[in-house]
């Protein structure tokens, strides 16, 4: 089972065993030239009434930020957000971001029945300490960590999907070869992955890693399937601040205080399961 199906899997089991609040709202990022842009214009959010958020992204491809910035969201207020995460399965960029934002608002909302407890961290790297003979591998550009390495002596490669990414440095390189990462010690992997669905790919490359995570603000799912083919942390951003974010979303502002980012990790995550059984317990206490 790949693992976009495994997603769906738990989502539908989910669905299975309670009622989950319905989509209040969703919003996405204006696409207007008058309007200063920063990274996190970058982001939508699917909202569930009881307020929690299922973060997105939107600029894998500009079509998808250009098409889902005009859509009419009466097409998704009052539906069931099962019904919006089926679109996951898609091959189309425009569901699949859908798709994730609802998996990821259904996973928030289990988080918060279950009263997970988050690992929240100022590290937003997900890496542990580096060490001199390591050779890092990087799945996606993440310029201050380049900087670190490279300051470090240490050897890095990235592996980027658009040819037009294609550049590097002295120290480091990138490639479009996934296979490069069968010889990198610690693995640090965008949760774009697993919106462009070539997670499956990416982590058959990571076997012989000592570490792997995975991060990003759309990293809010259950991280079973990742947990499962050898990732040791997951990482992601809550929502804390729900009339903040909301704020800063509808005028492509910084989040700032309204999200923090945690880590899950692999050696004490109780499972899906557990957590949808404390989830339920809770809800009929």
């Amino acid at each position: 089972m790949t693992i976009t199906k495994e997603f769906i899997y738990m989502t539908k089991k989910v669905n299975e065993k309670v009622e989950i609040p319905l989509i209040s709202s969703a919003f996405f990022p204006a696409v207007n030239a008058s309007i200063k842009e920063n990274k996190t214009s970058n982001f939508g959010a699917i909202v569930l009434e009881d307020g929690s958020v299922g973060l997105m992204y939107l600029n894998l491809e500009k079509r998808v930020k250009k098409i889902l910035s005009k859509l009419d969201l009466s097409e998704l207020k009052g539906k069931v957000p099962y019904e919006i995460a089926m679109r996951f399965s898609s091959d189309d960029l425009v569901e699949r971001a859908l798709g994730l934002g609802a998996i990821n608002a259904i996973s928030q909302w289990v988080f918060r029945k279950a009263c997970f407890s988050f690992d929240f961290t100022e590290d937003s790297l997900g890496l542990p300490d580096l060490r001199p003979n390591d050779v890092v591998g990087m799945v996606g550009l993440f310029p201050p960590l380049v900087r670190k390495i490279v300051q470090m002596g240490l050897r890095l490669v990235v592996v980027e999907k658009k040819k037009e990414h294609l550049r590097g440095s002295d120290g480091w390189e990138v490639t479009l070869d996934p296979r490069r990462l069968l010889k990198c010690t610690k693995i640090l992997i965008t949760s774009t992955t697993i919106m462009n669905d070539t997670i499956d790919a990416i982590l058959e490359n990571c076997i012989g890693a000592e570490f792997v995570s995975i991060i990003g603000p759309t990293g809010g799912f259950f991280p079973d399937p990742l947990f499962l083919r050898g990732v040791d942390v997951v990482g992601g951003s809550q929502i804390v601040d729900h009339a903040f974010f909301i704020d800063a979303m509808r005028y492509n502002k910084r989040w700032g205080i309204s999200a923090k980012k945690y880590f899950i990790r692999k050696n004490n995550y109780p499972g899906f399961t557990f957590l949808l059984e404390k989830a339920l317990k809770n809800i009929n206490m």
